[in-house]
């Protein structure tokens, strides 16, 4: 699979449902079915009690040593059983559900998250630090998230808001859209999402609805090549964003992500809206 098509998968993966999470004690063998999850695990200072995470898991550098349990949207049950876990995180993926369920069904204790919006961070920061017997830890994560996020937004909140396209794929051309965390960052980090009223979620936009829409600035977080940016917008002259040369890569895999670092996500997005705000 391309990592395009992957972005893709991760992102409608975010809207479907899942199982309920289980209740238990504090656990001592974590397996981290998602990126996100691990991250918080670390950052709740926890990363000692990971016995196992998903083939995405790539952050902090000490996740390398860990076993890998199988993809992101199709983990493997039988790889996640032989590592004795006493606690299993998840978030909903309509290609995990069912090992989910086999994963519970053979008697693992199962915690899933929703990583759909910023309230979702908070949430489950909140759930996996009460999980892990560090409820204290968990809300000094949150309060330091909030801050970073804070600090962001004072930074470019005198600059005036820009109109942002955001792109997530090329082929189809697919744009954040309104109610995700990654529409929330946009706004923290003085955007206008000018595909917030495109009717879907991740709505998919022709190029004609890109000239309607007239962007001042297209930030294409597609994880594509840069001259790959440029001959899919080339065409579109008369898009302001084009014009000024306003086309700009974010080749950062925390912005799909909705894990502790998403002040660093803000502040990219923020500087690539608004540049003159980091200048020096």
């Amino acid at each position: 699979m391309s990592r395009i098509g992957l972005v893709l998968l991760v992102l409608l993966a975010a809207c479907a449902p899942a199982p309920p999470p289980v209740a238990g004690g504090p656990p001592a063998r974590i397996v981290s079915l998602a990126p996100s999850v691990t991250e918080i695990v670390y950052a709740l200072d926890a990363g000692d009690r990971l016995v196992g995470v998903c083939g995405y898991c790539d952050h902090p550098a000490a996740v390398a040593r860990l076993p890998r349990v199988g993809a992101y949207l199709t983990p493997s049950v039988e790889a996640t059983l032989a590592l004795r876990p006493d606690l299993v995180i998840a978030v909903p993926s309509p290609g995990n559900r069912e090992a989910v369920r086999a994963i519970e069904r053979a008697g693992g204790r199962v915690l899933v998250v929703q990583d759909r919006t910023l309230a979702d961070l908070r949430a489950a920061i909140r759930d996996i630090a009460a999980a892990l017997g560090a409820p204290d830890t968990g809300e000094r994560l949150v309060a330091e998230v909030e801050a970073g996020l804070d600090r962001v937004h004072a930074r470019i909140a005198p600059l005036p808001m820009r109109r942002v396209l955001v792109v997530v794929g090329h082929r189809p051309l697919v744009a954040v859209g309104r109610g995700t965390l990654q529409d929330e960052l946009l706004t923290m980090a003085g955007g206008v999402n000018v595909a917030a009223d495109a009717g879907q979620v991740w709505p998919t936009l022709t190029l004609e609805l890109v000239v309607a829409r007239a962007p001042e600035v297209i930030v294409d977080a597609s994880m594509g090549s840069e001259a790959g940016a440029r001959e899919l917008f080339a065409g579109l002259t008369t898009v302001p964003a084009v014009q000024n040369g306003r086309v700009v890569m974010l080749a950062d895999e925390t912005f799909l992500r909705a894990g502790p670092r998403v002040p660093e996500a803000a502040a990219a997005l923020a500087r690539a809206i608004h540049p003159e705000a980091f200048a020096g």
